[in-house]
Formats: structure tokens, sequence, C-alpha cells
């Protein structure tokens, strides 16, 4: 019976392949794989006899060398026939006869080796009249073998032919009318051709291919099985997507979807269980009546710590379910061809441990209540993914609790809960075997205040909206919240920078004032803005839009002058007050008051305008000592005094 080649991917990519075929729950359970090594190179057939052919292809040359390993021994080479440069085996039947092709300077020819005792005779086969080259491609267990007439860069082509110790080789379209190149030949004389069967006892030929699912464009053969199940793979019937699925004919039923969604979809065997050998980014196996799984997750947890790892695209089984397959060893180094055997029955995954349930109340962090549940992964191995229940404490009912996918994370929180009530929870590991032991049961009592929804209130009260400031202006707000103001922020938009300006912020208070300094600002409306939140980050954001006017003119005091003349005991004297504005320009017809302090401790008070020049004068009389001019103010429409940059006070002694 044909067994497909074994090739290595170069998307090695396990966890896809798991996610792709899925965790088929059965009745049955899997079994588990032990692995050996057989020896660098390919698998390219297994025979019921746990005896595997394969090849290995020189890196420098590209010869190609066969090998064979008989019931798990290393690979043993078969011999090359007189004058061939290289050769390589394509099928096996169950007495070990192997039948491959070897090259030869003039072309290529179809081989068989013979068991003899403990070593391998080998011959060539006959040619059909005419022909100078042949490609064998199958045998079964009738010693019948099928090929082609010719071969190139390792792949048959031209029309097929047959081989029979009894009968000789003949061509299957002078004898059968059928013009195909035949691939598998299975122990009821049924050959398999890509889309096409031919039935040697009736004569009969089935286009199965074309009765596929009309998404799908033909379904072409890989292998064939006793029974007439076909395995074959087909790409979707679009311009878009490049996509191959993997199929099994069941006669009188037709095909049905095994597997496949991407290009790197690929058939590889079938065996008479009808279990069935693919790949997709990595080696999976769907083994009848049990369920579709990744090659890898079927080792047993002693062949993972020895350091294996399944690295083929694809897999070759026998109907003891043993398979023929890629791997790799972390620890050894060794990667070739591998033989898993059957050791039993997958293992459930062992009981996590550890768990622990904590409350969590709300945080401006984490604003949600909840309970946080972890635990410790129990079987690194076998675990590839958990399940969940809770109870309300003193009841009997237990619920699943859904898990965020992948659900491989070893923390969960359950913001599901009530507020002060106690839950029991528990946790199991779910494993390609099936789920395992739960865990040891944990509890915990919910936050009791409930998750705080209200936002602050925040108001402003000052400025009103729509109001026209210039100047130093003062902005006041208060805010107010149900359980407490956690921050408190003023700011405008300053839509000439395209930027929000913070003028000031204050925490866990409910009361904010600041000065705002508009005198810088282009005269333009601006949105001045209150925020607050509270501990659990709700907020609130109030706005008010505000006028910012042109600054008025500045009057200062730019110099104060005093002069005295003094007749006996009595003393004048006279003051000049200099007024400019804020560019340096003397200021005419503003008024000014000043404050006189005389000696005698008297503090009249008097006023003036400023003449063309800037100038108030004032004057005063009394006795001898010390006098003090002080202005208080000056004033003119449209104007505002700067005192903080004048000069608002002299004195004289006389």
């Amino acid at each position: 019976m044909k067994r497909s080649p074994c090739l290595p991917s170069n998307l090695i990519v396990l966890a896809l392949l798991a996610v792709a075929s899925g965790l088929l729950q059965a009745a049955e359970s899997p079994p588990s794989y032990s692995v050996r090594f057989l020896g660098a190179g390919s698998v390219v057939a297994i025979n019921n006899a746990d005896t595997v052919v394969g090849l290995t292809t020189s890196p420098t040359t590209g010869a190609q060398s066969p090998w064979i390993s008989i019931a798990g021994t290393p690979w043993a080479p078969l011999p090359l026939p007189s004058g061939a440069t290289s050769a390589f085996p394509t099928d096996l039947n169950d007495a070990g006869v192997v039948v491959g092709v070897a090259s030869f300077p003039a072309g290529r020819r179809a081989i068989r080796w013979v068991p003899t005792g403990s070593t391998f005779s080998v011959e060539l086969l006959p040619l059909l009249p005419g022909e100078v080259a042949s490609y064998a491609t199958g045998i079964n267990n009738l010693g019948q073998i099928v090929g082609a007439r010719a071969g190139i860069l390792g792949t048959p082509f031209g029309f097929g032919w047959l081989y029979s110790d009894a009968g000789g080789v003949v061509g299957l379209e002078a004898t059968y009318g059928w013009f195909a190149t035949p691939n598998d030949i299975n122990d009821a004389g049924v050959i398999l051709a890509g889309t096409q069967t031919l039935d040697l006892a009736t004569r009969i030929v089935a286009d199965v291919g074309l009765a596929g699912p009309p998404n799908y464009n033909a379904i072409g053969g890989v292998a064939l099985n006793d029974a007439g199940q076909i395995l074959g793979s087909a790409s979707l019937r679009s311009t878009s997507l490049n996509v191959i699925s993997v199929f099994r004919f069941l006669p009188g039923s037709g095909w049905e979807f095994i597997a496949g969604s991407s290009r790197y979809t690929v058939a590889s065997d079938i065996n008479n269980l009808g279990d069935i050998g693919w790949g997709e980014l990595g080696a999976g196996v769907s083994l009848n009546g049990i369920g579709s799984y990744a090659l890898g997750s079927l080792l047993d947890p002693s062949a993972i710590a020895e350091g294996w790892t399944i690295t083929g695209n694809g897999c070759l089984l026998n109907d003891q379910r043993m398979i023929a397959t890629l791997g790799r060893n972390s620890l050894t180094g060794q990667a070739g061809a591998v033989l898993l055997a059957p050791v039993g029955v997958l293992p459930t995954p062992a009981a996590p441990t550890d768990l622990t349930a904590t409350p969590h109340p709300a945080t401006a962090a984490e604003p949600y209540v909840s309970i946080d549940l972890s635990w410790i992964n129990g079987d690194i191995q076998l675990t590839r993914t958990y399940e969940m229940e809770r109870r309300v404490e003193g009841t009997a009912a237990w619920t699943t609790i859904p898990l965020v996918p992948p659900a491989m994370s070893t923390f969960h929180q359950d913001t599901t809960v009530s507020p002060a009530t106690t839950y029991e929870y528990r946790v199991r590991a779910i494993g390609v075997a099936g789920a395992g032991a739960w865990s040891a049961i944990a509890s915990a009592t919910s936050p009791a205040a409930p998750l705080d929804t209200t936002p602050p209130v925040v108001t402003i009260l000052t400025p009103a909206n729509g109001a026209t400031v210039s100047g130093t202006i003062p902005i006041a707000t208060r805010a107010t919240d149900d359980v407490g103001v956690e921050y408190l922020e003023i700011s405008y938009w300053n839509q000439y920078l395209g930027q929000q300006i913070i003028l000031g912020s204050v925490p866990r208070t409910e009361a904010l004032d600041v000065s705002w300094d508009t005198t810088g600002l282009t005269p333009a409306t601006y949105t001045v803005e209150a925020f607050a939140h509270d501990a659990v980050g709700n907020w609130t954001r109030t706005q008010v839009q505000v006028n910012v006017a042109a600054p008025a003119p500045k009057l200062r005091v730019a110099n104060i002058i005093l002069t005295g003349r003094t007749q006996g005991s009595r003393v004048t004297i006279s003051g000049l007050v200099q007024v400019r504005d804020g560019g340096g320009s003397v200021v005419r017809n503003a008024t000014v008051t000043v404050q006189w302090r005389l000696p005698n401790g008297s503090t009249p008070t008097a006023s003036a305008r400023t003449d063309s020049m800037g100038r108030a004068t004032f004057s005063v009389s009394g006795t001898r000592g010390t006098y003090q001019l002080t202005v208080t103010g000056v004033t003119k429409a449209g104007h505002v005094f700067d005192p903080a940059g004048s000069v608002l006070s002299k004195t004289i002694t006389k």
C-alpha cells in the first residue's frame, strides 16, 4: 500500500495546527506515543510490520541514498543497483518488499528490493517495449507494482504500467484503455491516479475527484486503503483565498472534510482503519472514531521530558497506529526520521495547585469590583486550557465561569460578583485527552461597597459664561462627589498654540481658586474648563466661554521731585509728580491724588491734573522738619494705574 512522503516544513507552528485541527472530544481517548530515532533524512513509507523506508540527500551532489529500519532499529542502507549513482524508495508492502527508483547516467529505472534473510537484494524492473526509463510508485501485498514510464525532478510522469511476477509488465493504456499516471494500488487491485481510480477486476474507471464539494477544485488522491477509502487534497475555488484542504473519500458516501485552512495543508497517508496523516504547518493525525490532533500533542510526557518534539509537516501510519515522521531532540541534538509507538492512553492533566481567591475593591487604576483568582499549573506538558467553576457558599450547584481565550493564563478576575457575597471556586486543566481532576476549593467574599459610577459635580463660580475680561482675573471653582473628589483642575484652551494650558490643580479638595493673567493673550473668546474625577476615575468637565479684551493702557508715576523754600521759621514745599504710560510717553489730563505728611504729623490730601508735559504740581506750608509726599492714585478714563511700576513716595527735610 502506498505511503506518501513526509517532508519537513519550513514553518513549523504546532500550536497553530492544534487550533486548526481542534481538540475533538470523543468517546475513546487518544493514545500517547514514545519516540525512537531512526536517523537523518526523510521517511517515505511504513508497513504493518513496523518497517520504515526513507532517504537522505547529499547537500553537495544532490545524490539520494535509500534507508530502511526494521521495527524501530536505526537506519540501515539499501543497496544500489550496479552502475546506479543514487536511488530512493517510494513504497513497501507488509512482506518487506520495497520499490523505488534508481538513477543511472542514461536515465531513471524502477527497482525492487527483496528481503533475503537479514539483507536485501536489488533488481531492475522490466521496461515496456520501446521504453528506456521507468518510475515505480506503489506496491501492494499481492506483489503488484504500479508506476510511470519516466520521472523528472523526482516526480513520475507519462502513462502508467502494471507489473507482477506472474504477468510481467503491461501498459495501462494499452491493456485497460486508461491514460493516467498511477500513484498507489491496494490489495483489492484498485489503482489510484490523481482524481481517478481503475478497478483491475472490473476494468471500471471512476472519476472520484470530481465528486467533491462544489466550492473546491477536483480532489487529487494521494493514497488509498484496502476498503477503497481515499485520502486526497484540493484547493478552494477562489481567486483571492489560497486555501488547501484534506478530504477522505468513503465509497458510497463521497468526500468528507478532514482539515485544512491555509495554503500549507498537505495530505500524507491513510491506513486500513481510516486514520489519516496530514499536515498544516506541522504534523497532524486524524484517528478514526477518536479525533484530530496535532501529532506533537500526543507525545507521552516521558518523551517530552527526554527532549523530543515533532518537526514534520505530515506523517505516515500503519494499522497498528505506529507513526513515522520527522522529529528533533533538544537535549541530544538528534534530528531526522523518527518512529512513534503507542505506549498507552494519553493521560489527562494533573489538577492545578494553590488556587487562591482575593477580593478586589475598585481603585483609580482598576475601576471595578472583582474577586481575583490565581493558581499554579499542575501539569505543564499536558495542559492545553483551563475550566473554572464557582458557586455561592452554602449552595450545591456549580456554574461555569467563561475564561478569556486562549485561557492558558493562570490568573482570572471574576468581575460578575455581587457585593458582600462569599463565593467558592475550583479550576481544572483540559488536555488533549480531556479534563483532569478539580483543584482544591478556594473562597473569598466580594467587597461590600459596590462600584462607584457617579461622577463629581463641578461648578465654575467666576468668571460668568460670556464675561468680558482683561488683565489678571480670578477664577473660582467648586466640586462635590458622593464619595470624594480625588482631583480638581482649572485650565483653558489656547487655540493659537493648540494647547490646553493648566492654570492650577489640587488633589482631594473640593475648592480651587487661581489667578489668570490674560495680558499677553490675543483678544478672542477662550474656553475655560474645570475638571474633576473621583477615586475610581469617574470624571466631569465644566466649561465657560470668556471674552478676553485688549488690556487698558497703564499709568505709572515715573518720578517725584520735591523742592523747598524757607522764610524764617516758615517752610513751603513744592511737589512735582511725572506721569507716563506703559510705553514711556507722557500722559496729560490724568488726575493724581496725593497725601502729604507734615512735621507736625498732619496728613492733608490733594489732587491735581497733569499738564501737557504729564506733570501734576502740589505745594504745602508748615514748620521746619521732614515732609513726605505719597501718590495714592492716578486715574484717567480708559487707563489703569500700575502701582507696582510707579515711584510712589519721596521725602525732603528743611
